[in-house]
C-alpha cells in the first residue's frame, strides 16, 4: 500500500511540475487555457461534477473568454454578448451541431447510432416538422384544443379539490398528458409519464458518462421505445386527426427508417420537448411563492382578465389562441415566466468549429480552431449587474414595461437567450411559452398554493444539469379557489 501511494505521489508530482515547467515555457495565448495538471483529462471532473460552479470560477480568473480540456477536447467558452450573439449569427455548416445531437441521442436511447445518420434524420426531417407543425400560425388552430386538454387533465389530477401533490407532478403529469394526445392523438401511449420521468432523471449522468447505476431508467427507457414502436405501427384514424402523428409515419415510411430507430428518434423528439418546459415551471412557482407580492399581481393580473376579456374561464378556454396569451392582459405572467428563465439558464449547447473561424467580441476576435468546440457562458450574459440591474433578484415585472409587440416576446432584441438567437432559436418556443402560460393561468385561477415541504427555498439543486438546473421536488397543497 505504501509503495502504491509512493507511487502516486511521483506521478502527481511530476505532472504538476510538468503543467509548471510546461506553462513557464509556453507563449501566452489566446484564449487564456484553464489550468489543469491532468493530460487529455485537464477539467473534466471538475466541469462534469458542476457545470455551473466551473464557469463560476473560470469567468472570475480567466475572464469572459477562456479555453478549457475535457477527454482531449478543446471548449472554447464566451461570456459576453457580442461574442454570443457572433456565435448565433455563425451558419450551422461553420459551427456544428451535429456532436450534441448525437450524444443526446445516445443519451436518452441508449444506442450509439450513426452520427450523420442521426443528425441527418434531426436536421433534415424532424427539425421541419417542427417548423411546419409548432409554428406560431400553425398553433393558431392546436392553442384552444390544447388548452381544453391541459385544463381538463388539471382538474383530473387535482379532482378541482383541496390536496397536497409533487409541484414537479402537478405540471410535468398534465403537461405530457395533454400535448401528446393534442399533437398525436388519443391513441398515443399517454399512460408513459412515469417511465419518461425516471428516463428524464437519469439524463445530465446519461450525457456525460458518469458512472451510474442506470437499470431503473434502462427499464424504463426500454419500456418506452417499445410503446412507441406499436404507436408508429399503428394506422393512422381518419376520426382522430393528430398533426404530428400522421406525419411522423410518413417521414419513416417515406424515409425507409425502421420501426426501432424511428422509436428511438420519437423518445428523443420527446425529451426535447417536454424536459426544459416541465423543469421551467416549478421554477416559476417557487420564485412566484417566495416573492408574495409578486404571486399577488400575477394572480389578481390573471383574474382581471378571464373577468374582464371574457367573463369567465369556460369563455377563455373557448376563445383562447395566441394572440389572446400574448395580450398586455398577461404581460405580467409573461414577464414572470421570461424572468425565472433568465436566472435558471446556465449554457448553451456546444457546437463544434468544421473549419478554422473567428468570433467578434465587441473590438477583438476570439480565434476558433477546427475541431475545438465553442460554448456560450448565457448565466453570465443574464446576471450581469450592467446589463440587468438588481441581476440575482427575482424582478417579476422587469420585462412587463416595454412596447407590446404582436408575435414577439418582451425580450426579443434584448441580450436573453433561453432560447437561443439568431440562427439557433428554439423550434419549439411558441409551444413551450403557451404551455407555461397556460398552466400558470389554470393553477393561479384555480387554486390558491402553499408549501408544504419545510425549507424549501432555497431550493437545493442537482450540481450536474444540461443547462437548466434540476431543483430538488417539494410538496404543495392546493386549495380550490374557483368553482370547477
Amino acid at each position: 500500500m505504501f509503495v502504491l501511494l509512493l507511487a502516486i505521489s511521483l506521478i502527481g508530482g511530476v505532472l504538476y511540475g510538468y503543467s509548471i515547467f510546461g506553462s513557464k515555457r509556453s507563449h501566452p495565448s489566446y484564449p487564456p487555457r484553464v489550468h489543469s495538471i491532468v493530460p487529455w483529462i485537464g477539467s473534466a471532473l471538475s466541469y462534469i461534477s458542476s457545470p455551473s460552479e466551473f464557469l463560476e470560477g473560470c469567468q472570475a480568473r480567466y475572464g469572459s473568454v477562456y479555453k478549457f480540456l475535457v477527454g482531449g477536447q478543446n471548449i472554447v467558452v464566451v461570456s459576453s454578448q457580442a461574442a454570443l450573439s457572433s456565435i448565433y449569427s455563425v451558419d450551422t455548416h461553420a459551427l456544428g451541431s451535429h456532436v450534441t445531437h448525437n450524444q443526446i441521442f445516445q443519451a436518452v436511447t441508449g444506442r450509439k447510432g450513426n452520427m450523420d445518420n442521426v443528425h441527418h434524420t434531426m436536421v433534415n426531417l424532424i427539425f421541419p416538422l417542427v417548423d411546419r407543425y409548432l409554428s406560431r400560425r400553425a398553433l393558431g388552430e392546436l392553442t384552444q384544443p390544447l388548452a381544453q386538454a391541459l385544463h381538463d387533465r388539471v382538474i383530473q389530477c387535482t379532482a378541482g379539490q383541496n390536496t397536497h401533490v409533487s409541484l414537479m407532478w402537478v405540471f410535468a403529469e398534465p403537461l405530457y398528458f395533454a400535448s401528446n394526445v393534442v399533437l398525436f392523438g388519443r391513441k398515443f401511449p399517454c399512460d408513459t409519464y412515469g417511465d419518461f420521468r425516471t428516463l428524464d432523471i437519469s439524463m445530465p449522468e446519461r450525457f456525460f458518462g458518469v458512472p451510474f447505476w442506470f437499470w431503473p431508467s434502462d427499464q424504463a427507457r426500454r419500456r418506452l421505445v417499445q410503446r412507441f414502436a406499436e404507436y408508429l405501427s399503428m394506422p393512422d384514424s381518419c376520426d382522430e386527426p393528430s398533426p404530428l402523428g400522421p406525419a411522423f409515419r410518413k417521414l419513416i415510411q417515406d424515409n425507409n427508417i425502421s420501426l426501432d430507430e424511428a422509436a428511438d428518434h420519437m423518445l428523443a423528439f420527446q425529451w426535447g420537448m417536454q424536459s426544459n418546459t416541465t423543469g421551467t415551471l416549478p421554477w416559476l412557482f417557487m420564485f412566484l411563492l417566495s416573492h408574495p407580492a409578486a404571486m399577488s399581481a400575477v394572480r389578481e393580473e390573471i383574474d382581471k382578465a378571464i373577468k374582464n376579456d371574457f367573463g369567465d374561464l369556460q369563455t377563455f378556454l373557448a376563445k383562447v389562441n395566441p394572440k389572446v396569451l400574448e395580450r398586455p392582459s398577461f404581460k405580467l405572467l409573461t414577464s414572470a415566466l421570461l424572468e425565472a428563465m433568465r436566472l435558471i439558464a446556465v449554457f448553451a449547447a456546444l457546437r463544434v468549429a468544421e473549419h478554422d473561424l473567428e468570433l467578434k467580441d465587441q473590438a477583438t476576435t476570439i480565434p476558433v480552431r477546427k475541431g475545438e468546440y465553442v460554448m456560450g457562458n448565457v448565466r453570465a450574459i443574464h446576471l450581469d449587474a450592467n446589463t440587468y440591474p438588481n441581476c440575482n433578484e427575482f424582478v417579476f415585472d422587469r420585462f412587463a414595461h416595454g412596447e407590446h409587440r404582436e408575435g414577439r416576446l418582451p425580450t426579443d432584441g434584448q441580450p436573453w437567450y433561453s432560447f437561443g438567437g439568431g440562427k439557433h432559436l428554439c423550434r419549439g418556443r411558441y409551444l413551450a411559452v403557451y404551455e407555461m402560460k397556460l398552466l400558470a393561468i389554470f393553477y393561479l385561477y384555480l387554486f390558491d398554493i402553499t408549501p408544504v415541504t419545510q425549507g424549501w427555498w432555497p431550493p437545493k439543486t442537482t450540481k450536474r444539469n444540461l443547462g437548466l438546473p434540476r431543483a430538488e421536488d417539494m410538496v404543495v397543497e392546493l386549495r380550490a379557489r374557483h368553482t370547477v
